[in-house]
């Protein structure tokens, strides 16, 4: 026989008995912490399951109090599993206007060693919630207008980016919290007429970007634009390198560093055009391209004739504007804004519904240069340069983003006539302000590529900790290895594929920037 059965048959002062008895407390004493224990386990795990399924529902879009429930209590049941006796139960979920996310959950576990005293299960429960915050944020959203952005493209743009600052004005306890600007750009990008006499405008044209197109002469063109009785539709071109890629101030004393009035100028006519080369933007009727090239000396047609037709000052001076028809089949106005038919950027506000109506207003033409819009976007945040608008870089309390939305690879259109493109914010590209002067668009965007590069580059680099988003829309051709390496890392690149889910996209970017936390 076993010791333990001679122990529990013996009847000697009943010590079965009395041994069972004493065990009680023990057992008791034992069970209980064991039960504590797996109870705790399961009410933390509890916690964090609604923890995370409340984290879910707030980093997305806003949906009905139903829609995050059925969300929060598919994310407990994942979390919590089936490896344990009992029951749980998501009792509610809240959301208020204040952006709080409140779900509340109970529950039964069963007991397994304290049973035997009479308590079968343990009571446990769990309220998480979550406070939708953006903090401070200064965003400048950069977009794409140009002439392939017309219909659909841009009234989804307008809906998509509408619904972003809608979502970020609600995340936004105080309205001075959330500063955001607007760059439309195309070829060029508009700063608006105002800003006229503003000291960062090369007005008396001093610099090699505004000489090269009047033969090496300083010109101030918005002299040009009185007399020929227009007025500057605000548009700038590119600085010269090495500016052009960095956020070097203006300065008076520097030319290169300030910004070009845009000035399309007239390009030779019918009346004084050579051979059949065909011209967009003639705008003059010029009295004769001979008596020009004799003012300059020219006594026969040099190869570049054109340029000195172009550039000619006279001739702006006398005016004789043709009549008739005001825009051409590409949709540019005649004249020197011709390819500035683009709205004006706006500088960062607290006002929401002026940014609304800034992006209604916005409107499709032109060809596509990403560096010269990126340029604006990193001005309009930037704490100096032409507006000094933005906070410092790196400050504790701000979040500065810009997001890059583009339908089109860098494009500058290539042609028959003298000029082999259009005028835009980097001149023709026989001036070379681009990057290159070859007649092969492939080469002008690889050269406009490398530019767009060294400005992400800049502005994301870790003294200025710019966060940048990039959108690629219906891009069908080339890659998208550049603005992939543009946008900053953690999945701030979007590929999308079809413009119905370009609001997806954008709400995406919206949750992203915005900071949920715990409250309790």
């Amino acid at each position: 026989m076993s010791p333990i059965k001679r122990f529990i048959g013996d009847r000697r002062g009943n010590v079965a008995m009395m041994f069972a008895l004493a065990m009680v407390p023990v057992v008791g004493a034992v069970g209980a912490a064991v039960d504590y224990a797996r109870v705790t386990e399961i009410q933390s795990k509890l916690e964090d399951a609604l923890d995370a399924g409340v984290l879910a529902v707030g980093s997305q879009p806003e949906m009905t109090d139903a829609k995050a429930f059925e969300m929060v209590n598919k994310w407990v049941a994942v979390h919590m599993g089936d490896k344990y006796s009992g029951y749980w139960h998501l009792d509610s979920v809240t959301q208020s206007d204040d952006g709080k996310i409140t779900a509340i959950a109970s529950g039964d576990v069963d007991t397994t060693i304290v049973r035997v005293l009479g308590i079968t299960s343990v009571a446990i429960g769990a309220t998480s919630e979550v406070v939708r915050s953006i903090g401070k944020v200064e965003l400048v959203l950069v977009l794409d207008n140009t002439g392939s952005m017309r219909g659909e493209k841009i009234a989804k743009l307008k809906t998509a980016a509408t619904e972003l600052v809608d979502t970020l004005a609600k995340a936004t306890k105080d309205p001075n919290d959330l500063r955001i600007g607007l760059v439309p750009f195309s070829q060029t990008v508009n700063v608006g007429p105002t800003y006229k006499s503003a000291t960062w405008l090369d007005k008396d044209g001093n610099s090699a970007s505004a000489k090269s197109l009047f033969m090496g002469l300083k010109v101030n063109r918005l002299d040009l634009f009185t007399k020929l009785g227009k007025s500057w539709g605000g548009c700038v071109e590119t600085r010269a390198m090495p500016y052009e890629t960095t956020d070097t101030l203006p300065d008076a004393g520097s030319p290169d560093t300030l910004y070009v009035p845009y000035f399309a100028p007239d390009e030779p006519g019918a009346r004084g055009a050579y051979g059949g080369s065909s011209y967009n933007n003639s705008y003059l009727a010029d009295s004769s391209d001979k008596n020009i090239l004799k003012e300059y000396g020219l006594g026969k047609k040099p190869s570049d004739w054109f340029k000195y037709v172009q550039g000619d000052i006279l001739k702006y001076a006398a005016g004789n504007p043709y009549g008739g028809r005001t825009t051409y089949s590409m949709g540019y106005q005649y004249g020197p804004n011709s390819g500035c038919e683009i709205a004006p950027l706006l500088r960062l506000s607290t006002d929401t519904s002026k940014v609304k109506d800034a992006i209604d207003d916005m409107i499709a033409n032109g060809n596509t240069d990403i560096p010269i819009g990126l340029t604006w976007g990193w001005n309009v945040i930037a704490p100096d340069g032409p507006f000094g608008d933005g906070v410092a870089y790196n400050g504790d309390e701000w979040t500065k983003v810009v997001v890059l939305m583009t339908d089109g690879n860098n494009a500058n259109a290539t042609g028959n006539q003298s000029d082999q493109s259009l005028y835009a914010g980097v001149g023709y590209s026989w001036q070379g302000r681009m990057g290159t002067t070859a007649n092969s668009q492939y080469q002008r965007m690889k050269a406009r590529d490398a530019r767009l590069e060294a400005i992400c580059a800049a502005m994301g680099a870790e003294a200025k900790g710019i966060v940048i988003y990039t959108v690629r829309v219906e891009v069908t051709s080339g890659t998208s290895t550049v603005l992939e390496n543009c946008a900053s890392k953690d999945g701030k690149f979007y590929d999308v594929k079809d413009v119905s889910a370009l609001a997806t996209a954008f709400q995406d970017i919206g949750n992203s920037i915005q900071k949920l936390r715990l409250a309790r």
